[in-house]
């Protein structure tokens, strides 16, 4: 009874780690927090009809949702730039780099 309990136990952990979000897992490898973010190398390198897991996988991480399939990544070292990519069922349609403006108040 009592390695019937372990077995079920070691089935039921497997399962779960099993069961995780891709996307956290993705995020989880990075060493350093801006790693989630997308850098101009890794903008460069999407294409189109990648996947939204695709261009997460490659960035390190998932973008910021702006409306309906259109996504924004900040960029990893300009704070004055980020990257929007927009999906069209699943598949990156356009991408395009855009300036981002600051919040001073001077």
């Amino acid at each position: 009874m009592r390695k019937l309990c372990i077995l079920l136990l070691v089935v039921a952990m497997m399962t779960l780690v099993g069961c995780g979000d891709p996307i956290l897992e993705i995020e989880e490898q990075n060493i350093y927090h801006w790693q989630k973010y997308m850098n101009q190398k890794e903008f460069e390198s999407l294409e189109e009809g990648m996947s939204y897991l695709e261009v997460v996988e490659r960035a390190g991480g998932r973008g910021v949702k702006l409306k309906n399939n259109t996504y924004q990544w900040k960029d990893e070292t300009l704070m004055t730039q980020a990257y929007v990519i927009e999906f069209k069922d699943d598949q990156l349609h356009s991408k395009e780099v855009v300036e981002l403006k600051g919040h001073s108040n001077r």
